[in-house]
């Protein structure tokens, strides 16, 4: 390709070269410039060809300026445009150099290439020598075990189910405002690299808009758009993003599409092909929404066993959402459950999981192997290590009685780890703020370090059950508690606007 076809210029004469695609949507595509914080998204027909005659320029050139228009929530995580472009229909935005599309998540071609078979750890592989061998001879048995590798590597469970929160959390302000995002696909979200990050960008902003029950141009991306705008009956609304970003976040979590099993897959033995889908292609009838989802609790007739087991990935929150939005939301939008119930119930799951020092997978704290009858991990059995959890109760004062805790964090204790309690264990749950950092706990063998950070600004106080008589005591900055058992727990106290008190545990590994 010449230079001419990687040069662009925008409208105000800056120059920009094309880098590597980051991705492509339901009508473009979006790559990075020379300029690390800089992307470029280009309008394509049909065919992904870019659109670059007059008429086509200027129309979206204007509807790029009404974009601008929006009432966008501030401080909002959304590349927006920052210059459109001249001769070609598309924009400039700003885009972070260490973030990567959701679609990272997924095992490409590249990242199967990185992984040989002798990268295959042995909790993965058979204890029978024959079968371990007649696996590593046929490529097709190795994919489940390097995409299961890949899992991990990336983040696993604990980091997927974060990144879909903070996805929840920008798409439920965007709904607020009254705005439709759109275009919900994995190459419009954008996470850091970073395994030990989770920033949540949301590029292609030019799709968002204000709801549209009919006409106007349907945009969505093959495999996740909704049934009504699959069907064309829509033109689309919240409850299409919805359906949207719950396609996504089950494909992420189990590794299977929710609409593609046994009637789609081949492996259904009936002779239903015949009676139902003539020469209409499968896989569309099923991103339509023509068959049931996989899990369906009432029609198993496109069940699947592929996949993690639901039983790993999802908490029972997570199980209703997913059956509310694919069983009666597939035919009736209105019957899917809002974007306000995801983040919540996406942050509840994520702060259950604790990482196991055997395999480094991360599973729900409480889960007990079938095997081992213990808290056991589930992929390679290791044993559950020591453990930090904070169950946090709502205060309606002395003489009243504690209900169930609203909130429950758990985390490992593997080193001396220290573990940072977010905001949301202390307060209520709000999309806005709920990860902001307050407080680091430090575990050593003999000592508990609390260490107050300057995002914390109710009033702290913590209480040891061996020291009654001392009461809670006042925390300014960090305090120091004596361990002087394994088993431990102490108690702390927040006075903020929705009062906590908060029963802190720390739980030897299983023995």
């Amino acid at each position: 390709m010449s230079q001419t076809f990687n040069r662009f210029i925008d409208e105000y004469q800056n120059v920009h070269f094309k880098d590597k695609v980051l991705g492509k949507g339901g009508q473009g595509v979006v790559f990075r410039t020379k300029d690390p914080d800089l992307a470029i998204k280009l309008v394509t027909d049909e065919s992904g060809v870019p659109l670059t005659d007059k008429s086509s320029v200027e129309k979206y050139s204007l509807r790029f300026k009404r974009f601008r228009l929006l009432p966008l929530p501030e401080r909002l995580n959304i590349s927006v445009p920052v210059a459109l472009l001249q001769n070609n229909a598309g924009y400039v935005m700003q885009l972070l150099s260490d973030m990567v599309p959701l679609s990272y998540f997924w095992l490409n071609g590249k990242a199967v290439e990185q992984i040989s078979s002798r990268n295959i750890p042995e909790w993965l592989m058979p204890e029978d020598e024959n079968e371990k061998k007649r696996i590593l001879e046929n490529p097709d048995n190795l994919k489940p075990l390097k995409e299961l590798i890949h899992y991990c590597g990336t983040g696993g469970l604990r980091r997927r189910l974060i990144v879909l929160y903070k996805t929840a959390s920008l798409l439920a302000r965007l709904h607020g405002n009254g705005l439709v995002y759109g275009d919900i696909s994995p190459n419009n979200i954008f996470i850091s690299k970073d395994i030990e990050h989770s920033s949540v960008w949301l590029i292609d902003a030019d799709n968002i808009r204000f709801e549209i029950s009919e006409g106007g141009s349907v945009v969505y991306t093959p495999r996740y758009g909704a049934p009504e705008l699959v069907q064309g009956k829509d033109g689309g609304r919240p409850a299409s993003d919805c359906h949207a970003f719950a396609v996504v976040a089950f494909y992420l979590l189990s590794l299977i599409h929710p609409f593609i099993g046994k009637k789609v897959d081949g492996t259904d033995e009936g002779d239903w092909a015949d009676n139902e889908n003539d020469d209409e292609d499968i896989e569309e009838k099923a991103y339509a929404g023509h068959f049931p989802w996989v899990d369906d609790q009432k029609d198993d007739s496109n069940s699947s066993e592929k996949g993690l087991p639901r039983s790993l990935i999802l908490t029972d929150k997570l199980k209703i959402l997913f059956e509310r939005t694919f069983s009666e939301g597939r035919k009736s939008p209105f019957l899917r459950p809002t974007i306000y119930h995801w983040p919540e119930a996406l942050a509840q799951a994520a702060d259950i999981t604790i990482l196991c020092p055997g395999c480094n997978m991360t599973y729900y704290y409480d889960f007990i192997h079938p095997e081992t009858g213990r808290h056991s991990c589930p992929y390679c059995k290791t044993l559950r290590p020591q453990m930090l959890m904070l169950e946090s109760y709502r205060w309606k004062g002395p003489d009243e009685v504690l209900d169930a805790p609203c909130w429950r964090f758990v985390r490992e204790i593997i080193d001396g780890s220290k573990v940072t309690i977010p905001k949301r264990v202390f307060d209520e749950f709000t999309m806005v703020d709920s990860d902001t950092k307050e407080m680091i706990i430090s575990v050593s063998e003999k000592d508990v370090f609390i260490n107050r950070l300057e995002n914390c600004k109710a009033d702290l106080y913590v209480a040891v059950d061996t020291h009654q008589k001392n009461g809670f005591q006042k925390v300014y900055s960090q305090i120091k508690i004596n361990r002087e058992v394994q088993n431990f727990h102490f108690w702390m106290f927040v006075a903020g606007n929705s009062p906590r008190l908060v029963l802190c545990s720390i739980s030897e590994g299983t023995k």
